[in-house]
């Protein structure tokens, strides 16, 4: 019997802070319905969950990682509401170092790459060697909250900045259908109230436009979209996340990801020769 050619998949995890834990009902829906992820990238929150999975390979350890104590401390860290000053992320690469055992990207079980941005020209930057737990902080690196940090003889910052949902990256890892995971779509003004002229919320208005419309930049050649249904709550989302509640933002990416099932098992079915 000949063997079938089955097509690769690459799944591209998007920045969005908080909201990041969508990504983990993403990857548990795909697991459990045998979708193979092939390679992974992600920028920001989404290098933050890619890396971990990509280690283990296993939604289950992925989700009790993720979902305790102290790593939901250290995600909401990367929430820009949270607090304002430069803080340099050690804390957060000790805790992905602890999780991930020290590991470099050749001890990956899934092919992965971070996404970060240069400070000085602005241009993602794709890292794939090297500590896993170093580049991670790299790409979370919020500014105005985050020092840049400096690796590969380059000063980074959050890679949301320049490829907030890296499907190019991804395709060129050698994906034949990609995957977006997109966190800064359309649901994020489904809970808007009037902001006044109150000024921190204007800027955080402003910023949110600018992430909205780099997502949808980025994912337009992507085969598939997944857009979890995530109303934002600037102010009190991080402490929500405080206090457990990732487990919502978990089922809104279950669900979003259920909705195109069919589509994913109907392109790997064209593609699979």
């Amino acid at each position: 019997m000949e063997n079938k050619k089955v097509p690769k998949i690459g799944l591209a995890l998007g920045s969005g802070s908080t909201r990041g834990y969508a990504h983990i009902g993403v990857i548990k829906t795909l697991e459990k319905n045998k979708i193979p992820i092939d390679f992974i990238a992600g920028a920001s929150v989404g290098a933050m969950i890619g890396a971990v999975y990509a280690f283990y390979k296993n939604s289950s350890k992925l989700e009790k990682i993720i979902l305790s104590p102290s790593w939901r401390q250290i995600i909401s860290f990367i929430d820009p509401s949270l607090r304002g000053g430069l803080i340099n992320g050690n804390k957060i690469k000790r805790f992905i170092n602890e999780s991930i055992k020290k590991s470099s990207f050749s001890k990956l079980k899934i092919p992965f790459k971070v996404v970060a941005t240069d400070f000085q020209t602005a241009e993602p930057i794709e890292i794939s060697k090297g500590n896993v737990a170093a580049a991670v902080q790299a790409s979370i690196s919020v500014p105005l909250f985050f020092k840049p940090v400096l690796l590969q003889e380059r000063m980074l910052w959050d890679g949301g900045l320049s490829q907030s949902v890296p499907v190019e990256t991804v395709r060129k890892m050698g994906a034949d259908i990609v995957i977006a995971v997109n966190l800064d779509n359309k649901s994020r003004f489904n809970n808007e109230r009037s902001i006044g002229n109150n000024p921190y919320l204007v800027a955080l208005k402003t910023i949110k436009y600018f992430q909205y419309h780099l997502a949808e930049n980025c994912v337009k050649s992507a085969d598939v979209i997944i857009n979890p249904l995530i109303k934002d709550s600037p102010v009190a989302g991080w402490r929500r996340v405080l206090k457990g509640e990732g487990k919502t933002s978990i089922l809104e990416g279950q669900k979003a990801t259920k909705l195109v099932l069919p589509k994913i098992k109907k392109m790997i079915e064209n593609a699979t020769y």
